[in-house]
């Protein structure tokens, strides 16, 4: 005799993000020592994803991530709202990002970091798809931090205008002023990269 699942009608549903993110702000202000883990199981992917996508693959990508974690925890009793969690931890990853983009600038010109070439590694279709890539992050590497950010928040995460702004911490009008100048440095420099001039124009043929 075949088994028959019973469904039943008071079976209780899975708690959705935003139960998630109450469930955490709970355990931080009542000082909950599962609030690390519970911090890290909601948003760890999230922050994983936006570290990557401003750097690369980056080879102090873990620290950079652990950074990401401290402050978070450090800040997190000063989120009231669950909705707000998300775009707080966004604001939060984008600043330790851009911290760190600036140090490496001052180490390098103070001769006490060499600049590296940015080497991604990463599972893409094909060995052309890793190369563009690969040319892509070595132009980012060149645009101011905040320019940087920018776009790779709105061209590779392909995030909203305002959510960009949000988690860069600025106005509207100034993540556009911040991403038309980072287009136009991008196009300048990838210009004088011929595998990146080609992929251009066919985007723009595309287009």
């Amino acid at each position: 005799m075949p088994l028959r699942v019973v469904h039943s009608d008071h079976e209780p549903a899975r708690p959705g993000p935003a139960d998630a993110a109450t469930s955490l702000l709970e355990l931080v202000h009542t000082g909950d020592p599962r609030t690390g883990a519970a911090l890290f199981d909601l948003v760890g992917a999230q922050v994983n994803r936006l570290v990557w996508r401003v750097l690369g693959a980056d080879e102090d990508h873990d620290d950079l991530v652990q950074q990401v974690f401290v402050a978070l925890l450090a800040g997190l009793k000063r989120v009231r709202e669950p909705e707000a969690l998300r775009g707080w931890v966004a604001a939060v990853t984008v600043n330790t990002v851009r911290s760190e983009i600036r140090r490496r600038r001052v180490r390098r010109l103070f001769g006490m970091q060499a600049a590296a070439a940015e080497q991604v590694h990463t599972p893409a279709a094909s060995h052309e798809a890793r190369e563009l890539l690969e040319r892509t992050y070595g132009v980012l590497a060149r645009l101011p931090a905040d320019e940087r950010i920018a776009f790779a928040l709105r061209f590779i995460d392909e995030q909203p205008l305002g959510d960009v702004a949000a988690a860069c911490d600025c106005s509207l009008a100034t993540v556009k002023r911040r991403l038309s100048a980072a287009q136009a440095r991008f196009r300048r420099l990838a210009e004088r990269d011929p595998m990146l001039a080609e992929h251009l124009r066919e985007l723009e043929v595309k287009r």
